[in-house]
């Protein structure tokens, strides 16, 4: 009798582990994460929140967020980031231009130093848009003000 108890007890005790673990996970799922990054100075910063997604952009919505900040519309052809380095020749960072990686594109709004920009940086992370100072290191700086394709 003891044994059938203790043993009903046990499989009570794994099935709440068991069980627990994925409600935990799925209630902190849409909590917005911290993301350390540096302000200007160089202190540890979180950076401006300067909105979320826009409507009409995808759920990975930084090449989205980008063109509507330039363009002033969303250009679907580039919700992609990496069409960013299709479509625009490549330039010098300055600001206006765009720094692009496979997965991610960001617009360049003030050099700080060394690598380190103050960028309008849509999706930054947690489901937002943040200006805030970013290194271009392993970017490539595209132009997306060029005339024979900034009019399409």
């Amino acid at each position: 009798m003891i044994r059938a108890i203790s043993a009903a007890l046990l499989a009570f005790a794994c099935l709440n582990v068991i069980t627990a673990a994925p409600a935990y996970a799925r209630k902190n799922h849409h909590q917005v994460t911290s993301y350390r990054m540096l302000a200007e100075d160089g202190s540890p910063s979180r950076g401006v929140v300067v909105g979320g997604r826009p409507s009409g952009c995808p759920h990975q919505y930084c090449g989205c967020g980008t063109s509507l900040k330039i363009f002033g519309r969303i250009r679907p052809e580039l919700n992609l980031a990496s069409n960013w380095l299709r479509k625009f020749p490549r330039t010098s960072p300055a600001p206006g231009m765009a720094a692009a990686r496979s997965g991610h594109v960001m617009l360049l709004m003030a050099h700080v130093g060394g690598d380190k920009w103050k960028v309008y940086d849509s999706n930054s992370g947690g489901g937002l848009t943040r200006v805030h100072v970013r290194t271009i290191r392993g970017s490539a700086v595209v132009n997306p003000h060029a005339t024979n394709v900034a009019q399409l």
